[in-house]
């Protein structure tokens, strides 16, 4: 955007406009040569060494248990796969030997559908979404790894055992129909091994996996039940080897940065690559003695988590608690200072920043728009006895990613009600930065969650955030199959178009539930509502079912199993069969997506046919109908309805009763052993294509658009402001059922509204209430609309823009022309 005197810009706009390569001057010349490095790449490509040693290993070991076979194949990855180390990097190691973005491929996973990956990543050529895939690669799909895994992976073994009806529900009439699901009922556990996970990377830094290594092979010499041979020796041999080959896998990169250092001649290097060779040959074999160690092992630990599994969101930890006690220790004896350990930080914000999550089918790639991948990094909070945690750490981290022009990592905020004023002040000035980041969750939410579902108090102060908006007790949860769930926008549609869908050809979808022609009441509306609401959850639940059974035929995550503390005393890996760990805390999730688009829609329908007459069902039905065209009184009538957001309480009790009813249809179907299936309502991008198959609904919606997202008013619609907003959200909650689980906010500023440090003192006291309402999480936009559409116009020059989009932030130029529509038309509270 061209500025002006009376433009308030934020500081990742005027770096732009200025051409600046960082927001803030805390950024070495190293760290920007490799920011320039990597973004000079352009789209991310595919790497197949994973997927190609994974492959070789597999077709080696088919007769041997699961666990075994996973932990071979990450030793045969280990031995085989080429390395490299890049100028100026300090922290070392990634699964290719190119710079820029990349991301790992799966074919266990989804190997059936791969060509159609590849196929559908090459029409994408110079488009946004763009995924590189060079023809040596799409040789090796081709020619490699999809004919040995075609009706070897998961995802067609899930299509084939599901139920007729819900197969039909989720893939439509095809039976053959793998790649494109209807968007009527979600599924996610076809597109990744785990759920949202977060490991106790802690364990790798104080013991080294030699302690884990002496653990399992002390319990596998200890066994002597017959039947523990059978259950718990494959597991713990899994370890020992998983340990074995993360080691081997860093002394590879040891011996590496030797044979570099001979070579180097400038001195400054050479000494930097010896340095990189003893660390990377102490860890992650060994304890962590120094901030960098730390870092390397904490590295090390990610990127074996990744070449084992995709859960599309890896959680970092509370990176501020335990690093503390190395950059303590390095400070004090001078062996760092505060700009060099941010300089160390920043070099792992730049390897996390080069992998990107790649989904080779259509929809859910639409579904997480922008690379998601959800590289949480957890500060603040508070100890394990209930003081504030927040430490010199805290400010560090937050600070070193401030000025990168990077979407990752992802830094998120732990708010309680003792959050002191110096950190929440900090806070809101990086959240004016216009990033999108810090996002915020609640203790005052997630605490009292958590001791509902019977962990003790330390464990709860505890909490981890893992994913979007998602959370986890890392050594007592245990659920990795990924979730299922609904479209309220469908059911919208079902209930006043008798059950079927008119985008899906029309065809039967839900139940018949009637002309609503014939309907004389607003409670029949809701009981038509109620019927298929239920019906799809019944669906949603069924395949959730059958992902807990067939997953541990087809999945293992010996070296994620092996950081957690009930895997280990139990010697099970967490996708074992029994699915259940004794003591551990086991729910699955629920998602239910499009909330303000269905409270909006029983509202006018509500409003204009019951309350006041104003519409007749004919002119209503036969309006939506025609998607509006030749209606547009009728439509304005319902874009002018009651609105949910803006405090209007008999709209926002729509909300309540809609949850109600999901809750307490969650709590009559359990999962075993007294665990639970948890709502959540958070859309990532899935909002998008779901409205894509959903026709015009009653609240002035047109065909084909975009549902509402998380638990925000629909857009434009919350017209009061952010505290009305907030309340009417908290309103719409039911907070009886600990089936209640995580909610997405969006709250949008200009950069006006909150200018200088009365606008900073207005996003802490909007914080504050959001906090004392005990939602779960909040996030912010504050950007120019002028400057999204600048870089609708002109990507090149907006390449490096980044906002914010459900629970991440991603560039705008990665997004879909309908995703950035969508961010566009969010609601821009007033100043006041």
């Amino acid at each position: 955007m061209t500025s002006t005197a009376t433009t308030t810009l934020t500081a990742q706009e005027r770096a732009i406009a200025e051409g600046k390569k960082s927001l803030y001057e805390n950024v070495s010349d190293r760290v920007l040569r490799m920011y320039e490095a990597i973004r000079a790449y352009g789209p991310p490509r595919v790497a197949l060494d994973r997927a190609v040693c994974f492959t070789e290993s597999f077709q080696e070991t088919e007769s041997q248990p699961m666990v075994l076979r996973w932990a071979k194949a990450l030793k045969h990855y280990a031995e085989k796969a080429p390395i490299a180390i890049f100028d100026d990097e300090l922290i070392v190691g990634r699964p290719n030997t190119w710079l820029g973005r990349w991301g790992i491929v799966y074919p266990e996973l989804d190997g059936s559908i791969m060509p159609d990956g590849v196929e559908m990543f090459r029409k994408n050529k110079g488009k946004v979404g763009e995924v590189v895939v060079t023809d040596e690669d799409a040789r090796l799909i081709n020619e490699v790894l999809t004919p040995y895994w075609t009706g070897k992976d998961y995802a067609s073994a899930f299509h084939d055992a599901l139920p007729e009806e819900t197969r039909f529900t989720i893939f439509g009439p095809d039976p053959e129909n793998l790649l494109l699901p209807t968007c009527v009922v979600l599924v996610t556990s076809n597109i990744r091994h785990s759920q949202n996970w977060t490991p106790d990377f802690s364990k790798i830094l104080t013991r080294g996996v030699r302690g884990i290594r002496e653990e399992a092979r002390a319990k596998l010499d200890a066994l002597e039940e017959p039947r523990d041979i059978i259950y718990k020796k494959p597991f713990l041999e899994a370890v020992i080897i998983t340990c074995d080959a993360m080691t081997l896998w860093s002394k590879r990169y040891a011996r590496l940065a030797t044979e570099m250092a001979d070579k180097e001649r400038d001195p400054e290097r050479k000494q930097e690559l010896l340095t990189i060779a003893e660390v990377c040959d102490r860890v992650p074999e060994n304890p962590a003695r120094t901030f960098q160690e730390a870092l390397q092992a904490q590295w090390w630990g990610q990127m074996f988590n990744r070449v084992e599994q995709t859960s599309s969101a890896m959680g970092q930890g509370r990176m501020d608690q335990y690093l503390l006690p190395y950059y303590q220790k390095d400070l004090a004896e001078g062996k760092i200072t505060p700009e060099s350990a941010t300089e160390l930080l920043q070099c792992l914000w730049i390897q996390m920043a080069q992998c990107v999550e790649i989904k080779l089918n259509p929809v859910a790639a639409a579904g997480t728009e922008g690379f998601s991948k959800f590289e949480d990094v957890v500060l603040g909070g508070q100890t394990s006895d209930g003081r504030d945690a927040t430490n010199e750490l805290t400010y560090l981290i937050l600070e070193s990613t401030r000025s990168l022009q990077i979407p990752v990592p992802e830094p998120c905020i732990r708010i309680h009600a003792n959050t002191p004023d110096r950190l929440l002040h900090y806070v809101a000035e990086v959240i004016k930065d216009g990033k999108g980041f810090p996002k915020l969750l609640n203790d005052e939410m997630v605490i009292p969650f958590y001791l509902a579902n019977g962990a003790t108090l330390k464990e709860a102060l505890d909490w981890h955030i893992s994913g979007c908006c998602e959370n986890r007790l890392i050594n007592r949860e245990t659920n990795v199959t990924g979730n299922g769930g609904i479209n309220y926008g469908s059911v919208v549609e079902m209930t006043f178009r008798d059950g079927k869908l008119k985008v899906l050809k029309d065809l039967q979808f839900g139940v018949q539930t009637g002309d609503p022609r014939a309907w004389t009441s607003f409670d029949q509306v809701w009981n038509a509502f109620c019927t298929q609401l239920e019906h799809l959850a019944r669906h949603a639940l069924i395949q959730q079912h059958l992902a807990l059974k067939i997953k541990p035929d087809y999945f293992a995550a010996p070296a994620t199993s092996m950081l957690h503390d009930l895997a280990m005393e139990h010697c099970r890996d967490l996708h074992s069969h029994g699915d259940y760990i004794p003591g551990a805390i086991d729910h699955s999730c629920f998602e239910a997506i499009g909330k303000a688009t269905a409270i909006d829609s029983l509202a006018a329908v509500k409003h204009l046919i019951f309350d006041t007459g104003r519409l007749t069902w004919d002119r209503l039905l036969e309006a939506i109908e025609a998607n509006w065209e030749g209606h547009e009184a009728v439509r304005q009538m319902c874009l002018n309805a009651p609105k949910y957001g803006n405090g209007i309480e008999w709209v926002d009790r729509i909300g309540w009763d809609i949850e109600h009813f999901i809750l307490e249809y969650l709590h009559r179907h359990p999962k075993p052993h007294d665990q639970c299936f948890l709502l959540r309502q958070i859309p990532v991008t899935f909002h998008v294509p779901l409205g894509k198959v959903t026709w015009a609904t009653p609240n002035g919606r047109p065909a084909g658009e975009y549902l509402s997202e998380g638990i925000s008013a629909s857009h434009g619609m919350d017209v009061k402001g952010p505290t009305v907003a907030l309340a009417s959200m908290a309103r719409a909650r039911d907070l009886s059922y600990r089936e209640k689980g995580g909610d997405l906010i969006n709250l949008k500023f200009s950069p006006a509204n909150v200018a200088g440090e009365e606008g900073t003192r207005r996003l802490m006291q909007i914080v504050r209430t959001w906090s004392e309402l005990k939602h779960w999480h909040v996030q912010f936009n504050i950007i120019n609309k002028e400057t999204l559409l600048a870089a609708q116009k002109d990507p090149d020059k907006y390449r490096n823009l980044i906002v914010r989009i459900a629970g991440y932030s991603a560039y705008f130029v990665d997004l879909s022309p309908v995703q950035q529509a969508e961010i566009i038309a969010r609601t821009e509270e007033p100043a006041g």
